[in-house]
């Protein structure tokens, strides 16, 4: 539970956090940590509370953690906590053939619980994992009082939305009439991701950096969204495989069944540049993963 919390921490301040934007969700990043905790902890460690855990205990399983899957080969390993399962499984099962990354339930029938990455989205995760591991490589961790510094500066660290390769934005408004239906029209928005991050990706070979927040403006009645791209702004308007996955996201959103006349939609896209200078000019109201 401790390293799962400190893990959760990282992941949501790195912007990797959330299913639905096709990152991985609690369940995975606690299975996860789980494996770490049953490879690395004896039985008796393992019933420690907060009181009895120490910094070096914790400290040594956060370590484990980043250096086991920063070198793990997601392209084609699986991750389970039953080992049967790897054996018994390849790679034409059903299970392990939707998402980037395999992370199984240990609970029958032991579905892929991050069958919403997609290449572009594992790929940051693998990054940010080798990233922190090779931090902890540079950095005195030799008496406790530098361990509990080092899981401070790992936490303190964040990575803001969009990394630097991204050349152009794609923001989605939705706007409502008032807060709730505005939850509920995100909400719908976020269900059809998914399927618009996967043809991006599969069908018109792009990289997909998708934000794991929404931008609240106008009194929270609209909410904006980012997806970042690695190509320019005009090699992307011209794209018309890129032009018909968004249209059919467009289409899908506005298919919502419950949808009343006051829930709008609307797109553009801007280059980085412009984009950074709307953000420098803007005040966000809140923000909301």
């Amino acid at each position: 539970q401790h390293l799962l919390t400190f893990i959760r921490k990282w992941a949501q301040n790195f912007g990797i956090y959330g299913q639905v934007y096709g990152y991985l969700g609690g369940y995975s990043w606690a299975i996860l940590c789980a494996h770490i905790c049953h490879s690395f902890l004896t039985p008796i460690e393992s019933l420690y509370t907060i009181e009895q855990f120490s910094v070096d205990q914790l400290f040594s399983l956060v370590q484990s953690f980043f250096s086991t899957y920063s070198k793990f080969n997601w392209s084609t390993q699986t991750l389970t906590l039953v080992p049967r399962l790897s054996k018994s499984m390849n790679n034409s099962s059903t299970v392990l053939q939707r998402g980037s990354m395999r992370i199984l339930s240990p609970t029958p029938p032991h579905n892929n619980s991050a069958r919403a990455t997609i290449a572009s989205t594992r790929d940051l995760i693998v990054q940010y994992f080798q990233r922190i591991e090779n931090l902890l490589e540079t950095i005195n961790t030799i008496s406790s009082e530098d361990k509990f510094n080092a899981l401070k500066r790992i936490l303190e660290l964040k990575v803001n939305f969009p990394i630097e390769k991204i050349q152009t934005i794609i923001e989605c408004t939705l706007s409502t009439d008032n807060s709730n239906e505005l939850d509920e029209w995100i909400g719908w928005m976020k269900s059809r991701l998914a399927y618009f991050m996967n043809d991006c990706e599969t069908k018109c070979n792009l990289f997909v950096q998708t934000n794991n927040s929404i931008e609240y403006r106008s009194s929270k009645n609209e909410g904006v969204y980012s997806i970042g791209f690695e190509v320019d702004e005009e090699r992307l308007k011209t794209n018309r495989s890129f032009s018909h996955c968004l249209n059919r996201f467009l289409d899908q959103c506005n298919l919502y069944s419950n949808r009343r006349e006051s829930m709008k939609i609307s797109h553009k896209l801007i280059s980085i540049h412009d984009w950074k200078l709307e953000q420098m000019l803007r005040n966000p109201q809140r923000l909301k993963n």
